[in-house]
């Protein structure tokens, strides 16, 4: 198969994952949305939990990807860890696709060996990550706050995603900056 059909099948996860669940991700939805035959898909992709875990690597580089090109060199400590908290805490509605396929993982992970140790790979670099923006920010801060902002963060993606009338993305971005402004280094 081309590189091309075995990026249809991702993108067919994600799609079945974000307009219809978790449950509906099999090997026929799949191979139906994407276009393919059923032994096109299984030629790559055997089971179930193994099309799910390709599609999850696949998702988590493109968000790594996306999380690493909102830092700039040139903007400061802060707008880079706004920028990436936005994103991680699906602020914006274009974190959505995202945020849904994330969430859909995590449940995913609490029935599966393999997709949680890949969650919590991914978490665990996303953790660090956030370590380093805010010791940039703020020296003082310590690793909990990190894990702090991580949980809110996750609350925020699972309400902008599942609550989306009373978490908009104006009380997302409200919560957000109250809690770094809690952070904030004090003045010099």
């Amino acid at each position: 198969m081309t590189s091309a059909g075995a990026q249809r099948i991702l993108t067919a996860v994600q799609d079945i994952l974000v307009e219809r669940g978790l449950e509906d991700v099999t090997i026929r939805n799949v191979a139906a949305a994407a276009g393919l035959s059923i032994g096109a898909v299984q030629h790559h992709h055997k089971t179930k939990d193994d099309l799910i875990m390709a599609a999850m690597n696949e998702v988590s580089r493109n968000f790594i990807e996306r999380v690493a090109s909102a830092v700039h060199p040139e903007a400061s400590a802060r707008q880079n860890l706004g920028a990436v908290c936005r994103i991680l805490g699906g602020v914006d509605d274009e974190s959505r696709t995202a945020s849904v396929i994330w969430l859909s993982y995590a449940s995913k992970a609490t029935t599966s060996s393999a997709v949680a140790s890949a969650h919590q790979e991914s978490w665990r670099l996303m953790e660090e990550g956030l370590t380093t923006l805010l010791r940039q920010w703020n020296p003082d801060l310590a690793e909990d706050d990190a894990a702090m902002l991580m949980a809110l963060l996750d609350g925020l993606a699972i309400a902008r995603v599942t609550e989306t009338d009373r978490m908009t993305s104006e009380r997302a971005q409200r919560l957000l900056d109250q809690h770094l402004k809690g952070l904030e280094p004090p003045s010099r």
